[in-house]
């Protein structure tokens, strides 16, 4: 992958053809243009976190909807939900389950476990936005729920750049699908999920339209 994206690049920047890669070749600030590896890097993040996440994401809604049919009667009934049904999704079925690893600087103790200088520790995504300190019936799945501080996209200076886009590409599939094919419906017994440590996925998700 690596491979073909740095040959791609080299393609483009002879004979650009315009699109994503050919801006970014073409970006340039106070001067400076980005080096070759760090256009591969900023690519592999837009595939990774601007991509296959939503993607997850937007599966994960269908799937936890079609489960759910009389919220999703609420949601079909009055599409100006879309926005704080996607928040809700996100809240209780989000495809990031923990953060990014985190090494300890120092031994610290958390809640009465000892935590080594050095050990890596991870946060759960998925616990925090499930706790009854924070939600109401953190169990239960409120299209209307408000307020909704879930962590899915992170928060503070960690906060993900993209969240306001992926929660609007969330919404709308969500509406352009159940508004072309009202009568979707699982079409398989069982699902498959992604093995993949710290995410949800499926691997893949059957319907039938009619």
């Amino acid at each position: 992958m690596m491979r073909y994206i740095r040959e791609e690049f080299r393609r483009q920047s002879k004979q650009p053809r315009g699109g994503l890669m050919a801006a970014l070749i073409e970006a340039e600030e106070a001067g400076d243009r980005l080096t070759e590896d760090e256009l591969v890097a900023m690519v592999f993040l837009l595939l990774a976190a601007g991509h296959e996440t939503t993607l997850h994401q937007i599966a994960l809604s269908v799937l936890t909807l079609l489960d759910h049919p009389r919220h999703l009667a609420e949601l079909t009934a009055d599409w100006g939900l879309a926005d704080s049904a996607a928040q809700e999704l996100l809240r209780s079925v989000s495809f990031a389950q923990v953060s990014k690893p985190r090494y300890a600087r120092e031994d610290t103790e958390f809640h009465g476990h000892l935590i080594r200088r050095g050990q890596m520790i991870f946060a759960c995504i998925a616990a925090a936005n499930s706790d009854p300190a924070v939600f109401d019936d953190p169990a239960e799945l409120d299209l209307r729920r408000h307020p909704n501080r879930h962590v899915a996209f992170g928060t503070g200076i960690h906060v993900c750049l993209g969240a306001k886009l992926a929660r609007a590409e969330i919404a709308i599939a969500l509406q352009r699908l159940f508004t072309r094919f009202p009568n979707l419906r699982l079409a398989a017994p069982r699902l498959r999920f992604s093995a993949r440590v710290g995410t949800r996925g499926l691997l893949a998700l059957p319907v039938r339209t009619a």
